[in-house]
């Protein structure tokens, strides 16, 4: 998606892509001093301290093997550890930390930068998103059918 992205910039690949990644399960790098399940925003490993207008870059990966490959090759002297997590709850940590962008798979084959604004649109989608589905719709009283007429012979009967 985000190789096709990238060729045809369409509005309705780019909300494919967001849809998608608000529903997935990312890996993300994060101090290994932190806890297990209970990231803050401090706890995420910037990119770069300086890319955008002095906001960092992070990293979420969409896949482990890209995130250990990642590790492996340019995550080298930080004590780090790939936390998994639900993109959606990702969105407010980033934000939280002063993203000022995202990249997914960096360093990858297909690779993508998501910036601040584009991260607060998911976010906000999210959003919308949960507050529609926690409408409840109120079920429909059954209209009163006509007994059949062996209903009502039974019904004289007993």
């Amino acid at each position: 998606m985000v190789r096709d992205l990238a060729k045809r910039r369409d509005s309705i690949d780019r909300r494919q892509l967001y849809y998608a990644l608000i529903k997935a399960v990312v890996w993300t790098p994060v101090s290994a001093s932190s806890a297990s399940g209970h990231i803050e925003p401090g706890d995420l490993h910037p990119l770069d301290c300086e890319g955008l207008a002095g906001r960092a870059s992070f990293a979420f990966f969409s896949h482990e093997a890209a995130a250990e490959t990642w590790q492996d090759e340019e995550g080298q002297g930080a004590s780090l550890r790939l936390e998994r997590i639900e993109f959606v709850d990702l969105l407010p940590l980033l934000l939280g930390a002063g993203a000022g962008s995202a990249y997914i798979n960096p360093a990858g084959k297909f690779t993508g930068e998501f910036y601040r604004h584009e991260l607060e649109t998911m976010l906000d989608g999210a959003r919308k998103l949960a507050n529609r589905s926690a409408v409840v719709v109120k079920p429909q009283p059954e209209e009163a059918s006509q007994p059949t007429f062996w209903q009502r012979i039974r019904g004289w009967w007993t």
